[in-house]
Parts: structure tokens; C-alpha cells; sequence
């Protein structure tokens, strides 16, 4: 080809051709693609330079290497540069160079320049994001080599995965069976998505067999996605969830529970569980906010330092009141501590202890807020307890003197007959009546009435056996149920001490206050089997009495006309 021939095959390609001289670099010659390329303006393609298209500090070190190729050889080599535009703006090129002898036996480089900034922008944009993700890619051999790997997904794990570019997975992750099991299966045609633990982290992994033009798999194509903190957010709120359960069910038992203990025990099972704590306390409070027993446990610990013992009425179990004990129980128990207070903040009625042994990991607020969750359904349960307690209460004792109320007084005296019929023994009842009550009531007042009716109260309470049952009937009437009465003689003694009790006035404001009292007593036979006909016998014993005078006491022997009458009067 003639030097004209290429001269005009110069200017005819549609590609970026430049001309180089060898010796001195100097620019020879630039065709317009090259124009377009570097965005110089039509005419100015003359004036143009190898040092006004080079990034500073990058032409000195590019003419060395075309001098040691020039002289070494070859004659025809690939690189790629960076270039600057007239605005300052840099490309990267592919600069394909051959070495060449002009018409006047010069040597010069014949450059094709070919544009790769979008190529290089991509190559550099995709880094970044892999870069600045939790994404790892790879590209793995059939012999489990990693060909290729991109990304930081588990930055300790870029030691182990360099070893395996010269080694294989298989070995390096040999004690990862995991690992191992997931890329043989890819390896074997499958396509794989599974999420794997490794380096205590937690791997959402891709694996995509590539197979060649004869069907085979050649290599597995990874991507690795960091799902740790996704998990451990999963995780926690699996963990909530359960705990919302947890309590929402102890709320629906709180609601349906009919006795507290039951209850109490459920809750700190359900602490213990949750927050796999040692020890788990419940213990109501006194007025003063001290602990006054415990209501209940759950001990994980291998060797409990107080053991309860006792039941309380309502179903708690009472503390070890030992000092020696409860201080060795405190010294052990000491560690990591969380408490919540039960009912108002205020005025608690009930303190929840958590413990763990000395060492062990602080309570979370999570952990905290359970425990306080489940506090607070306890709170409404005790003040629901609380309330339906009083409401029976009042409704089986009288508001004035607090004793039991008839309904509550034949109650009691129907399940004595029950034990006494079982038991071959017998039961005895007083009906007592105030001589004076309707003119004490009339001339001093009802303040001075209501006066007498609590004194009677506490002085038949006082009278009586430990066991015997005082109650309230109606207005001025009192009934005591007397149990394991062998003979007439033993209830008429416990009569006797009542009416001694009550014969005394005493001391209301300014004025001495005293009323007699007329007492009819009955006990349980085959003819009196219930409770509502044995009171029924001492009421008609008690007018007996009343018609002798005041402050007598009377015997029932039987219906009259039938089997007798009530006994004479005893005078006093």
C-alpha cells in the first residue's frame, strides 16, 4: 500500500487514528474521529497535543513505555489510558498501537483509540455497589475453585475464599458441611437458595449452575446476601410475638381464674420460661411495702436455698421466716436482679423478683417490659380478686360487727352436721337475744345501739371456743355454732360464759351502757338434722328463756305437743 493509499485510508476510517512520532512523541498526525472523540472543535485538531489530552504526571511515564517497546519489541501492543477533554472531563480508552516505518524511513506509532468510559463507569459503579452492600458474587470451578469473586458480604471470610482460589471449597470449607452441601448440589444441576451460618453470621445464598455448549455444568454462579441484622430483626420480633402471647394468655386466665394462686404460679412460670431466669418471686406486700409471704416460685436453680413452707388462705406459699436461712438465701441468690411492682404504682399490693446467677447476661428492656406486661395484668387480676373478696365478704358478713351474716352462718352450720353425721358426733347452736335493746335503741339513740350490738359481737367472739362460729342473725339476734358437743352440759357451760361475758355494761362516750341477754340452746339429733331446723330449736329455746325473765338461758328437748318442750329457764 502506497504512503497516498494510506494517507487517504487515514482520513477515510471512521475510527480514532492518531500518529506519533517515535523519537521525539511528538503528535503527527490526528484524523476527525479523533476530533469527535476528544471533543475538539472543528480547525483546532492541529494544535492538539499529546500534553493537553494527558492526565498530569501520566505522559512522561507513557513515552518511557512506547521507548521500551519501540526498542524491545513487540511492534504492535494494547493498553488502556486515561485522556482529557478540553473541559477537563477524562476518558478512558483502548489504545491499540503498532509500530511503523514511514515514507522517509521514520518510525512512528499508528494509534487506534477506542472509547470505554461507559464500559470502565459501569465496571467502577457496579464495584461500588458491591463494595457497599452486604452482597458477596462468585463464580466457582467444577473443581471448586472460586474463579472469580466480587464484594464484602462477609468480610472474614475474604482470607478463607482467597485460599480457595489456589485450593478448592471443598477444602477450605471442610469443616462447613453446609457450605460444602449447597455447592454440590449446585454443582450437580440444582438451582439453590438457602440461608447458611457462618463466621457467626447469617448468609442468604444463590447458587445458579452455568452449563457449556455440551449441557454440562461448568461453574456455579454465587451470590452471598447479609441477612444477619434481618434475621436477628425476624428473630426479635418472633421473640415478641411470643411474648404477646404469652401474656395475652395469662390476661385470659387473669380474666376466667377463679382463684388467685393458681395464677400467681402460672405467672412466674411464664417469666422463668421466657426469660430463662434462675429464680422467679412473687410476694405480696404489707402496708408498709415490706414483703409480708410469698405467693409464689419457680426455682430453676439445682439446689433451692429456702424451701416454703405452709399455704396461705389464699393459695401462696409462706417465705422461710428463719433469719440464717433468709440470709443465705439472699448471699446465693445475689446476681443480676429485676423486679416490678404489681398493682398501683403507689400503693403495690405484690413485688415480682427475677434473678440470675452471678455473671449472667443484664435483663434487656424487652425482658423488662415482659415482666412489667405481665405485672400489670396481675395488678387488675389482684384488684379483681380484691373486689370480688370484699363483695363476698359483705355479702356474707354483717357490715356492723363483721361477723357472718345468717346466710353465711347456716352455711357454715349445714357443712358441721355434714362432718358431725360422718364423723358420729353432734353439733350445738345458741340463739342469743339483747333483753334491752329496742329501749336502749329507743332512749339513747341508735349511735348507742349500734354501740352495743359490736361490744356483744366481741365479747360473745371472746366467750366462745376456738372453732365455735359467732354470727349476726338479724337486729339484736346472734347465733353460735358449737361443734363436737357430747352432751347437753357442754353447750350449756359455752352459754353460760356468753351470758357471764355479756352481763357487764361498759363504757360508750360519757355513759355506761348494759344489756342483759336470754339464750336458747339446741343440738343436733336425728329429729334436727339440718341446719335451718336446729336454729329454728334454739329460737324456740330462746323465748323459753326470755319468758323467764332476763339474762336466763333455755334447753330445747323437743317439738311441743310431740316430743316435749324446751327445758326450763336456767336462772343465773
Amino acid at each position: 500500500m502506497t504512503p497516498e493509499e494510506q494517507s487517504d485510508l487515514f482520513e477515510l476510517l471512521d475510527i480514532a487514528i492518531v500518529e506519533t512520532g517515535v523519537r521525539d512523541h511528538r503528535l503527527r498526525r490526528a484524523n476527525e474521529p479523533t476530533r469527535a472523540l476528544f471533543g475538539i472543535a472543528p480547525g483546532e485538531i492541529d494544535r492538539w497535543t499529546w500534553e493537553d489530552a494527558t492526565v498530569p504526571g501520566e505522559l512522561e511515564r507513557r513515552n518511557e513505555q512506547a521507548r521500551l517497546r519501540a526498542a524491545s519489541g513487540p511492534d504492535r501492543f494494547r493498553r488502556v489510558v486515561r485522556l482529557v477533554r478540553p473541559d477537563h472531563s477524562v476518558i478512558h480508552a483502548v489504545a491499540t498501537t503498532v509500530l511503523r516505518t514511514d515514507a522517509d524511513g521514520e518510525q512512528c506509532f499508528l494509534t487506534h483509540l477506542q472509547d470505554v468510559s461507559e464500559e470502565i463507569a459501569a465496571h467502577d459503579r457496579l464495584r461500588l455497589v458491591v463494595e457497599n452492600t452486604p452482597v458477596s458474587m462468585f463464580l466457582v470451578g467444577q473443581d471448586g475453585r472460586v474463579l472469580v469473586r466480587e464484594g464484602t458480604a462477609v468480610p472474614q471470610a475474604s482470607a478463607v475464599l482467597e485460599e480457595a482460589r489456589d485450593a478448592s471449597v471443598f477444602t477450605t470449607f471442610a469443616d462447613s458441611p453446609q457450605v460444602t452441601s449447597v455447592l454440590r448440589r449446585a454443582l450437580a444441576g440444582e438451582r439453590v437458595q438457602e440461608v447458611i451460618e457462618i463466621f457467626d453470621r447469617c448468609l442468604e445464598v444463590h447458587l445458579v449452575p452455568i452449563r457449556g455448549t455440551d449441557g454440562a455444568v461448568s461453574s456455579v454462579a454465587a451470590v452471598a446476601t447479609d441477612i444477619t441484622e434481618r434475621e436477628q430483626a425476624l428473630a426479635s420480633l418472633r421473640l415478641r410475638t411470643a411474648e404477646l402471647a404469652a401474656v395475652a394468655d395469662l390476661g385470659q386466665r387473669a380474666l376466667e381464674a377463679r382463684d388467685a394462686a393458681p395464677l400467681w404460679k402460672r405467672a412466674v412460670a411464664v417469666i422463668g420460661d421466657r426469660l430463662q431466669a434462675d429464680l422467679v418471686e412473687m410476694y405480696e406486700l404489707n402496708a408498709d411495702g415490706n414483703r409480708a409471704r410469698l405467693l409464689a416460685r419457680a426455682d430453676r436453680r439445682e439446689r433451692p436455698t429456702a424451701t416454703p413452707t405452709g399455704t396461705s388462705p389464699s393459695g401462696g406459699e409462706r417465705a422461710a421466716c428463719s433469719p440464717a436461712a433468709t440470709m443465705a438465701a439472699e448471699a446465693e441468690q445475689a446476681g443480676v436482679l429485676l423486679t416490678a411492682s404489681v398493682g398501683r404504682p403507689k400503693a403495690p399490693v405484690a413485688k415480682i423478683e427475677v434473678r440470675r446467677a452471678p455473671g449472667a447476661a443484664p435483663f434487656t428492656d424487652q425482658e423488662a417490659g415482659l415482666v412489667r406486661s405481665v405485672a400489670a395484668v396481675l395488678g387488675s387480676a389482684a384488684l379483681r380478686f380484691r373486689m370480688e373478696a370484699e363483695i363476698r365478704h359483705r355479702s356474707l358478713h354483717d357490715g356492723l360487727t363483721g361477723l357472718p351474716n345468717r346466710t353465711a352462718l347456716l352455711d357454715r352450720l349445714a357443712r358441721a352436721l355434714r362432718r358431725a353425721r360422718r364423723d358420729g358426733r353432734r353439733i350445738g347452736v345458741l340463739f342469743i337475744d339483747l333483753d334491752q335493746f329496742k329501749t336502749i335503741n329507743d332512749t339513747l339513740g341508735h349511735q348507742a345501739g349500734d354501740a352495743l350490738l359490736r361490744e356483744t359481737a366481741a365479747r360473745l367472739s371472746a366467750a366462745v371456743r376456738p372453732g365455735d362460729v359467732v354470727g349476726r342473725l338479724a337486729g339484736d339476734e346472734f347465733a353460735v355454732v358449737c361443734g363436737n358437743i357430747e352432751r347437753i352440759a357442754d353447750l350449756e357451760a359455752i352459754a353460760d360464759r356468753a351470758l357471764a361475758a355479756l352481763r357487764p355494761p361498759f363504757l360508750q362516750g360519757d355513759r355506761l351502757i348494759g344489756s342483759t341477754a336470754s339464750v336458747g340452746l339446741a343440738v343436733s339429733s336425728p329429729e334436727l338434722r339440718d341446719g335451718e331446723t336446729l336454729l329454728n330449736a334454739a329460737d324456740l329455746a330462746m323465748y323459753v328463756a326470755k319468758r323467764g325473765g332476763p339474762g336466763r338461758r333455755a334447753s330445747y328437748q323437743g317439738a311441743p305437743g310431740s316430743r316435749g318442750t324446751a327445758g326450763r329457764a336456767a336462772d343465773e
